[in-house]
């Protein structure tokens, strides 16, 4: 991975982005600001989605970007219980004693999704009834409207919208992820300018 920085370094980049695992950012990462390479953006997915992660860079995590799937501030609630995002995240801190995470909602969307696909099959035994109510789900989850078969070529996909969020230090956590770009939901508020790199 050190071979990359220093193409970056040469090639003059002044974005990078990519999707790797966390120890590959972490290296990365402190190599390429030992060696002198700050691009202007590093926008990482995949790696930085839980908050140990960027913990585990110390203070150089302050203002690396990141896609953000799903927040507290995401204007949807439970198909099943009903609940907000703000809610459902509150009550898993409140739980775990943990911050909340992007995942968090995806997985209790897929709870969501269960729950209706039986609701509107022949029940657990029947396969067959069980794949047509799957087919043809449309559902408002916590994390947005679920449908398969949307735009693009996969019959099995449904999309969900992203907005873009930067890792800032400071707060209730020693990282908070701030929302800083909303143009793909702008009803997801903004928690703050994009910021450059400061490490």
């Amino acid at each position: 991975m050190a071979t990359n920085f220093i193409a970056f370094k040469q090639g003059k980049a002044e974005i990078v982005t990519g999707v790797v695992i966390p120890p590959d950012i972490k290296t990365f990462w402190t190599q390429a600001i030992q060696q002198g390479f700050k691009p202007k953006v590093l926008s990482i997915g995949k790696a930085l989605l839980f908050p140990v992660a960027i913990e585990a860079l110390g203070d150089l995590g302050q203002n690396i970007s990141t896609e953000v799937w799903w927040t507290p501030n995401h204007p949807f609630k439970s198909s099943l219980t009903g609940q907000s995002s703000r809610d459902l995240a509150v009550a898993y801190e409140a739980v775990t004693k943990r911050q909340w995470t992007q995942p968090i909602g995806f997985a209790h969307s897929l709870l969501e999704i269960a729950a209706d696909v039986l609701k509107h099959s022949g029940g657990p035994g029947d396969s067959e009834s069980i794949l047509q109510a799957l087919r043809q789900t449309k559902l408002d989850t916590i994390v947005g409207h679920i449908a398969w078969g949307g735009p693009g070529p996969f019959k099995n996909v449904s999309k969900t919208p992203l907005v873009g969020g930067q890792w800032r230090l400071g707060g209730k956590f020693k990282y908070e992820l701030v929302v800083v770009e909303n143009a793909g939901l702008s009803a997801v508020p903004l928690g703050g300018k994009v910021e450059p790199i400061t490490a």
